[in-house]
């Protein structure tokens, strides 16, 4: 079985002044924000730690607003797709934990 990637989900604003990365969304708005892509907690509480989706486990941090969130693959099939849909909709950065490369989407030109 091939080793299914971990991703770190964070915004691509630079960091505050005290050197944290740069708020995301408070933990109801992200549950809110996850909900339309089948992606919650098990018992449906918003103060859950990990969500779960198709193909995906997010484990969100104990502090509000989230400023980063951990993806763990685990279901290799699924989740490539799950994730370009998160990619697609949310200006967020998806930098693979294990190698430090970082996902970029071409959204072509808004103007037009």
């Amino acid at each position: 079985m091939a080793k299914l990637t971990h991703w770190r989900i964070h915004s691509p604003k630079p960091a505050d002044a005290e050197g944290r990365a740069a708020k995301m969304a408070s933990r109801a708005e992200l549950v809110n924000m996850l909900a339309p892509f089948n992606i919650g907690s098990e018992n449906g509480s918003p103060e859950a730690e990990v969500l779960h989706g198709p193909g995906v486990r997010m484990h969100l941090p104990f502090e509000d607003p989230v400023r980063q969130i951990l993806v763990e693959e685990d279901d290799e099939s699924i989740a490539p797709f799950v994730l370009m849909a998160l990619a697609r909709r949310f200006d967020w950065k998806f930098t693979d934990v294990d190698t430090d490369r970082t996902l970029y989407l071409y959204r072509g030109d808004d103007d037009e």
